[in-house]
């Protein structure tokens, strides 16, 4: 085994380290020169015994491991296995070497290579001889995954363990979650389970059950998922075949077998556009709320509330459905705000558009009118449910304290209600009017109370 000096061992304890495995001194230059620079220490072993002598001296462990597949003695696989074999074992130092990523080097590309490598472990394959950057790009993608998704799912459908333990590989790097599936019912399920979280789908054509393009359009079908990305890998690349994936509504296509390099490049772009599409649609749902919602109260507002009551008040006027207007105004509220401050009077209002919430729930609309002034619609909620629903949020705001932890108040409220089955006006601004009268009569006769609005307050 070769001596390491004092300048090497200051390197591997300052650089990320890649031990390269390989009986080929022209194929060890190589990458050196091209690794070194890239701010990488580069360790070299020319056989399968040396790597498992330096991986039993060294210390940091390397980052990565090349290994070729063919030297004389231990070939690559044999290496491979060797050091898989550590994380059944109870060695500590055994199993943290059994999880160095490693890519294995080979003159002979072949699908059985393929196989027999992933199965133990291997992350990436490549193909000697490789063009400039090809191995640091290689390397880089494995230990400097930067571009990360880690709010997204990836759905792997494929009846063959080995390929979805590839592609799990791979995404798993970039931080998505990974469902598998190896038959498409299954897959079609865990996408209903998920309630349409999956954001890309990556499915073989030959499964048992259904086939690929069928699982695809069963996806298609389903609420959410018309825009989610399907993406074919499969051995079958009959042109017939393969414009059958896209007929079904698949997005892109990528034979077996595949570098991970192809596969990435070919399913990134996919994944980051979905990104962006749920960025774009997060960014649309919070102006929607800005555009709709108080600031601080996060009831809707004045313009959200004109719109939709509205529509509420066209409909009851078609459908002859009841519909009940409650208005109502904080007594007082400007002493709160001229004695303990204007903090403690958004405290009061947030907390009371709390207590509003609670009571009303999803059976209506509520909205702060404007200062501390706010409106409940009740669709198809008669005259007495209306009523009975301000008088609990009257007696239970008379009872509440307001507190900050320093201070503490009761605070009570007028309320107005107006029916529209009842009071029958002709126009949403005059269903308000209605509800604005009896709200005055509820302050003019004291304050604190609830009153329903009748044709002789207007007199």
């Amino acid at each position: 085994m070769r001596e390491h000096s004092a300048i090497e061992i200051i390197l591997i304890m300052t650089k990320r380290t890649i031990l390269v495995v390989d009986d080929s001194p022209t194929i060890q230059k190589i990458m050196e020169k091209e690794i070194c620079p890239a701010n990488y220490n580069v360790l070299t072993a020319s056989s399968g015994q040396e790597a498992l002598d330096i991986l039993e001296e060294i210390d940091p462990l390397p980052d990565l491991i090349t290994l070729d597949i063919e030297m004389p003695g231990l070939d690559g696989f044999e290496v491979c296995r060797y050091l898989r074999i550590g994380s059944q074992q109870t060695d500590q130092r055994r199993q943290e070497i059994a999880k160095i990523p490693i890519i294995l080097i080979s003159a002979r590309d072949t699908l059985g290579s393929h196989e027999k490598g992933y199965a133990l472990g291997v992350v990436n394959f490549m193909k000697k001889p490789f063009a400039e950057g090809d191995i640091l790009r290689a390397i880089e993608n494995i230990l400097d995954a930067d571009e990360q998704f880690e709010d997204m799912a990836a759905l792997i459908v494929d009846d063959s363990a080995l390929t979805r333990r590839i592609i799990r590989k791979i995404l798993s790097r970039h931080g998505l979650t990974i469902h598998e599936a190896s038959r498409g019912e299954e897959g079609l399920a865990i996408i209903e389970g998920q309630s349409c979280k999956i954001d890309i789908i990556i499915t073989d054509y030959l499964m048992p059950g259904i086939s690929g393009d069928e699982f695809c359009r069963k996806c298609r079908q389903l609420p959410g998922m018309e825009r989610v990305p399907v993406f074919f890998v499969s051995a079958v690349d009959r042109k017939s075949t393969v414009l059958s994936f896209f007929r079904a509504g698949a997005n892109d296509y990528l034979p077996k077998p595949f570098i991970e390099e192809e596969f990435r490049a070919r399913v990134l772009p996919h994944i980051r556009n979905r990104l962006y599409l749920k960025e774009l649609n997060a960014l649309n749902s919070r102006l929607k709320d800005m555009a709709e919602r108080d600031a601080l109260t996060r009831l809707f507002n004045r313009g959200y509330l004109e719109q939709e009551g509205r529509a509420l008040f066209s409909h009851a006027q078609i459908t002859a459905q009841p519909l009940v207007f409650i208005l109502l105004d904080l007594d007082f509220f400007k002493d709160i705000n001229d004695t303990l401050g204007h903090v403690f009077g958004d405290l009061v209002l947030r907390e009371f558009a709390e207590i509003l919430q609670h009571f009303v729930g999803d059976k209506g609309i509520t909205a702060r009118f404007g200062g501390e002034e706010f409106v409940i619609l009740l669709p198809g909620v008669n005259t007495e449910e209306g009523v009975e629903l301000a008088e609990k949020i009257h007696q239970y705001t008379e009872q509440y304290i307001y507190s900050d932890g320093k201070k503490e108040i009761s605070e009570t409220c007028s309320i107005g209600v107006a029916s529209y089955l009842e009071h029958k006006p002709e126009t949403f601004d005059r269903f308000y009017s209605m509800a604005d009268t009896a709200l005055y009569c509820a302050k003019k006769g004291g304050r604190n109370q609830v009153r329903l609005f009748s044709w002789e307050m207007q007199r």
